[in-house]
């Protein structure tokens, strides 16, 4: 297969896709997001069976304008949320068990394999408890030869990477795991701490949850993959959370189908967490903002397929949570 040049590239996307594309400009931007990363990886919503109907290629420049834009927003509350959750967990842990070393609160904190209904539920926890040991091992070796200086400071006086030098490693995945892996009396406080009302998460699983959901979107900021149309949103999402999130906002339909679901649960988290108002309703604005943008810059028919008729509603009662609760 022969490798197209910019030019030849322009002319494919007019005989083959109908796309209108001319000149300086357009050629300027194809070459700035890249015709796989860009046109491929923009021309549809969700899979690629669900194409947009495209016309002219300044719908695609506005689609990957508006994605660009929802990481630069999403990205440092998410970092923010990790970090605070990460401290929360870290505080508990210590309290509990009254040590910083890994192996003990391993042996005494992630027994929730022994609350197993039957044998295969058993073995299930047990090779996910183990999961969390191994990546963790994994995540210290990695760092050592990365010359980490956390676990490069204590590997050189021959001492144990303390716990909180752990959770500076590992991923958020294996932070879900490793709360995942936990005594339920552990995960209720950590319930408590987050401020999550316990009445609707009687197993204490939300924590877990939350942050199963946000290590996707993370994941895919961080490595500049789509985000517009959640398409990175994996695994079943838990009804009973998506309940709780609407009983505490004030809204319906709640699904983490779009977008907007993950502007409400990122300010949720930082309300519960104790951010000002004044912050959590800058992050608001600036998402309007940027959806109003969009909405300027696109066919309503393709802008209605990404941005749901009732994200006005969600965030008009995300407001009023957030100047309320």
């Amino acid at each position: 297969m022969r490798v197209k040049t910019i030019n030849a590239l322009m002319k494919y996307l007019r005989e083959q896709h109908n796309i209108s594309i001319d000149g300086t400009k357009d050629k300027k931007n194809l070459r700035n997001i890249g015709y796989y990363h860009g046109y491929k990886g923009y021309r549809y919503i969700n899979n690629p069976q669900n194409r947009i109907n495209l016309s002219s290629f300044n719908e695609i420049v506005s689609i990957v304008d508006f994605d660009s834009k929802l990481k630069s927003l999403l990205y440092p509350q998410i970092m923010q949320i990790e970090t605070i959750s990460k401290n929360i967990v870290l505080q508990i842990l210590i309290e509990e068990y009254k040590t910083d070393e890994f192996n003990i609160i391993y042996e005494l904190g992630m027994t929730d394999y022994r609350n197993s209904r039957n044998g295969e539920e058993y073995k299930k926890k047990m090779k996910q408890r183990l999961s969390v040991q191994n990546n963790i091992y994994s995540s210290l070796s990695r760092s050592y030869s990365n010359e980490n200086k956390i676990v490069s400071h204590f590997y050189s006086k021959d001492k144990h990477v303390p716990v909180w030098g752990i959770f500076e490693i590992i991923t958020l995945g294996t932070f879900a795991d490793l709360i995942k892996s936990l005594d339920f009396k552990v995960r209720n406080k950590i319930d408590k701490e987050m401020n999550i009302n316990i009445a609707f998460d009687t197993n204490a699983k939300f924590p877990e949850k939350i942050m199963y959901l946000i290590k996707s979107l993370r994941n895919s900021i961080a490595h500049n993959d789509v985000v517009f149309d959640v398409r990175f949103k994996d695994g079943r999402i838990d009804t009973k959370l998506c309940k709780y999130l609407e009983n505490e906002i004030g809204c319906t339909n709640i699904a983490f189908n779009t977008i907007t679901d993950y502007v409400l649960i990122i300010s949720l988290l930082l309300k519960k967490y104790g951010i000002t108002k004044t912050e959590i309703n800058k992050f608001v604005n600036e998402y309007e903002k940027s959806i109003e943008e969009f909405r300027n810059s696109i066919s309503i028919s393709i802008y209605n397929k990404i941005i749901y008729s009732d994200t006005k509603n969600k965030l008009a009662a995300l407001r009023s949570f957030i100047k309320n609760s």
